[in-house]
């Protein structure tokens, strides 16, 4: 009896850690309100500083054009999650700036692999940043989408699940634009 009862406590601490790992690696589940609060800013953080790039390193004007369009709604985003709380607009100001050696650094906001993206994405130029930038704005926003609809359905604040519902259309269309972008750069 005492084996068996050990054995099953194990089986379900097991299961219990690899649902947890799962959850951890794959992101399952519905973030909290301060889950979901870094994500969104963080989301914006990368389109808005890797649009700003593109206005610089882009020689296509479809590419800056839409790269202006991302600067201003993840802008206007950005302030809405400000206007809700929780976080400061100054502070979200100097995490998105690069380091003293111009170089991107993770931190609160920017996360490593973001950070190595921002890098990645300075140090190209033309077609190959064209194509770099594009691919980024694909599957930020198909991350992008997935969080607002997860968020906007499950979420446990009224006021962050309305701003979920409320911007997902937006992101939709910025994902149709970038993946409309992205095949018209790849057929070059």
């Amino acid at each position: 009896m005492k084996t068996s009862l050990a054995g099953g406590i194990a089986v379900l601490l097991i299961i219990s850690a690899s649902a947890a790992s799962a959850t951890e690696v794959i992101g399952v589940g519905t973030p909290n309100a301060e889950q979901f609060r870094q994500k969104a800013t963080s989301s914006d953080a990368f389109e808005i500083v890797s649009s700003k790039l593109a206005l610089t390193q882009s020689t296509d004007a479809s590419v800056k054009r839409f790269a202006r369009m991302m600067i201003k709604d993840h802008t206007a985003t950005t302030n809405k999650l400000v206007a809700i709380g929780g976080i400061s607009k100054e502070s979200l100001e100097t995490k998105m700036k690069p380091g003293s050696d111009v170089k991107y650094q993770s931190n609160e906001l920017i996360s490593t692999s973001q950070a190595a993206d921002l890098n990645s994405l300075a140090s190209k130029s033309n077609d190959d940043f064209n194509k770099a930038y594009m691919n980024d704005q694909v599957q930020g926003h198909k991350d992008a989408v997935s969080l607002m609809e997860d968020y906007a359905k499950n979420g446990d604040n009224a006021k962050l699940k309305d701003f979920a519902s409320e911007t997902l259309p937006t992101i939709q269309e910025h994902l149709a634009k970038a993946q409309s972008l992205d095949d018209q750069l790849n057929k070059k």
